[in-house]
């Protein structure tokens, strides 16, 4: 089972169990915190950041959990740079193939509207994203060292690119978001 809100996996589990589905099902259906969901149901499981989003605090947790990794796939000098830009370091920020993104909006689908890094045979790699056809990757620069490339990132930030808000790309195109 998954338990999910506003984008985001709050919690997961397996039972063999109708009934203890079932329970699992109405309590989070009742609106629930995740910790409430796990003492009722022993068979639920979640981590600190489900516990972040529900504190309103899931950027700067992911953050943390960023700098304090020892997954290889992490560039802690490019970790560092971007978490000194104040800017930057108010967006939720997230991996995929070993690029460093950074998202509006903490629950996926992400935001694709920041620039992205990506460390590329001993420098770093700043392209953007092109919507439309046809779509995918703009390269809007290449740098020898992490700072560059954040201050490139920086540079390239879409007007009005305020902290990230809890909830989904989709949630910011409604004409009442943030």
């Amino acid at each position: 089972m998954s338990f999910r809100e506003r984008g985001v996996e709050m919690a997961k589990g397996a039972t063999t169990s109708l009934d203890e589905a079932a329970l699992a099902t109405g309590v989070w259906q009742s609106g629930a915190a995740v910790g409430e969901l796990r003492s009722a149901c022993r068979f639920v499981r979640h981590g600190p950041l489900a516990e972040a989003h529900e504190r309103g605090a899931a950027v700067e947790t992911m953050w943390m959990i960023y700098r304090r990794t020892a997954a290889p796939y992490v560039d802690h000098d490019l970790i560092e740079a971007a978490y000194a830009q104040p800017r930057l370091r108010a967006l939720f920020p997230f991996h995929s193939h070993r690029s460093l993104n950074f998202s509006r909006c903490t629950g996926y689908p992400y935001t694709h509207d920041v620039p992205v890094v990506t460390p590329v045979d001993g420098g770093y790699r700043v392209t953007g994203w092109r919507t439309g056809s046809p779509g995918g990757p703009v390269a809007m620069g290449e740098t020898d060292n992490p700072r560059d490339a954040v201050a490139l990132v920086v540079a390239r930030l879409p007007p009005g690119c305020g902290p990230a808000v809890p909830g989904t790309a989709d949630d910011l195109d409604k004409p009442d978001s943030p």
